[in-house]
């Protein structure tokens, strides 16, 4: 029988047309979800299927990202507080654990037959709670700890088993009632997949009646000859929230992120800071030490260089170059900032965070 007349065999390479599905009926995903085709793409059964390797993709999960939604209403009168809530669990916490959960389903035993064996029938599905936990590195000033620990102390001073702000000159109209969301905080919390496209997100859910019952000792000690950073590790209450509407939000809320479109390719170095970039530089060499380092030798010290107009001079190989060699470098530069509306920040966005 010749080779192409057999069904089973193609000398030809062929991909999966239709490797993902963007709907399945009954499945309970949105319909914008794209799945594997795993009815057609197994690789475990006779065999290893080449051609059908693209249904058989593993999924891979990066670092959930992070959101604040809500702050505690009882901090509507520090704006400072809120900011920093969202700066530090958005970004400066070095790991939020305890945040994973999971789904069961509980049985009952029912005896069956006379051989002792049981049968089990559904009862009650359940969901897992979450027991979060955020970690730092301290910084300058104990702020993590203070801040932490004011949170406490704004829901319930140790030394009189009530709330600090009234004392510090809240009154009446200025406190919220005492509900969740006077003293908790909600995060929503977005799993990317490696593309990172908003429409493309693995799931989101939210996490809320978040707040701090438990910000670890101090750090005090004392040991001679040793010194040492503190890490804090910061434990919340939290209820989960996880169904396609979470998701939904998952979706809008990177939408309004937009980190895919963040290029670090023209992440700008410190030294230039927010300003141009040629008139960052030449400031950095005016303040340099006079009569030395490489702008001297290249410009001052150098008998060869020919002084153009602005602050610094002009080596012989930079006029060595043609007007028109000139003018394509500076359509290069200036080319980053046409491609990356953030180039004074590249991860400035407006979306609340940090």
């Amino acid at each position: 029988m010749p080779l192409d007349s057999y069904p089973g065999t193609s000398p030809k390479p062929q991909f999966m047309s239709d490797a993902l599905l963007s709907s399945v009926a009954g499945l309970g995903v949105q319909a914008e979800t794209e799945v594997a085709n795993v009815a057609h793409s197994g690789q475990l059964g006779t065999g290893y299927r080449l051609t059908k390797l693209d249904g058989a993709t593993p999924e891979v999960f990066n670092p959930v990202v992070g959101v604040v939604l809500t702050t505690p209403t009882m901090w509507n009168k520090f704006p400072e507080k809120i900011a920093m809530c969202r700066g530090l669990m958005e970004t400066h916490a070095k790991a939020i654990n305890g945040i994973n959960f999971g789904y069961s389903l509980e049985v009952a035993d029912t005896q069956i037959g006379h051989d002792g064996q049981t049968i089990k029938v559904p009862t009650a599905s359940k969901r897992s709670g979450v027991n979060p936990s955020a970690s730092f590195v301290e910084l300058k000033g104990n702020v993590i700890y203070r801040f932490f620990q004011d949170w406490i102390f704004d829901i319930q001073h140790p030394d009189t088993n009530s709330s600090i702000l009234p004392a510090m000159g809240l009154t009446g109209h200025d406190m919220p009632g005492w509900t969740f969301n006077a003293f908790s905080m909600s995060m929503l919390f977005i799993q990317y997949d490696p593309t990172g496209l908003p429409d493309r997100i693995i799931d989101a859910y939210v996490i809320c009646d978040m707040f701090p019952t438990e910000i670890g000792e101090i750090g005090f000690d004392h040991t001679i000859g040793t010194t040492q950073t503190q890490d804090r590790t910061i434990n919340f209450a939290g209820y989960v929230q996880h169904n396609n509407t979470t998701k939904y939000l998952g979706v809008q809320m990177a939408k309004q992120l937009a980190l895919h479109r963040i290029n670090y390719n023209y992440a700008v170095p410190g030294v230039i800071g927010s300003a141009e970039a040629t008139a960052a530089l030449q400031e950095q060499l005016r303040s340099s030490a006079k009569g030395a380092g490489i702008n001297w030798e290249a410009n001052a010290g150098n008998p060869t260089a020919i002084p153009v107009d602005g602050a610094l001079g002009a080596s012989a190989a930079y006029v060595a170059q043609s007007a028109s060699e000139r003018q394509a470098n500076e359509a290069i530069r200036n080319s980053g900032g046409a491609q990356n509306a953030n180039i004074g920040d590249p991860t400035a966005n407006t979306s609340g965070m940090g």
